[in-house]
């Protein structure tokens, strides 16, 4: 096979590896009614005016409720703190107060430490966060 042509098929394989590496980094989603988060060890949860998030590692599931009749769209964040890689997750919940609680269900790196958010009005609204970790003690 002569050089050219192995560049040709190199270069697009190694480019979709790439972006399909990338895109499993990040992921967004409008969450699915729900019941409220369970408590107990290995459940956080952080709230501002005019949103609560909760975060259970079993499972990898957030939670995200409105908790103020302002309009808004609230979203809960989870991210990771660690410095071989950077992820995060949203989960957004539009239903207003009235919705109630909606849950996400995602796949997070394990034994990592992150943090939490809960924003009010995403992008540019109020948020608070905590540490968390996505299974048990680290």
């Amino acid at each position: 096979m002569n050089k050219l042509v192995r560049v040709l098929l190199v270069v697009p394989v190694a480019a979709v590896l790439i972006l399909a590496g990338t895109a499993s980094m990040a992921s967004a989603t409008n969450g699915s009614p729900s019941g409220p988060p369970p408590s107990g060890e290995n459940v956080w949860c952080v709230s501002v005016t005019g949103a609560k998030a909760c975060f259970a590692a079993y499972g990898d599931r957030v939670w995200i409720k409105d908790t103020k009749a302002n309009g808004h769209p609230v979203a809960a964040t989870i991210q990771g703190k660690e410095s071989s890689g950077n992820w995060y997750r949203e989960c957004f919940n539009d239903r207003g107060e009235a919705g109630g609680w909606v849950m996400c269900d995602f796949d997070v790196p394990e034994c990592n430490a992150g943090l939490l958010w809960a924003v009010d009005l995403p992008f540019i609204g109020a948020q608070a966060s905590t540490k968390i970790n996505t299974t048990g003690t680290i």
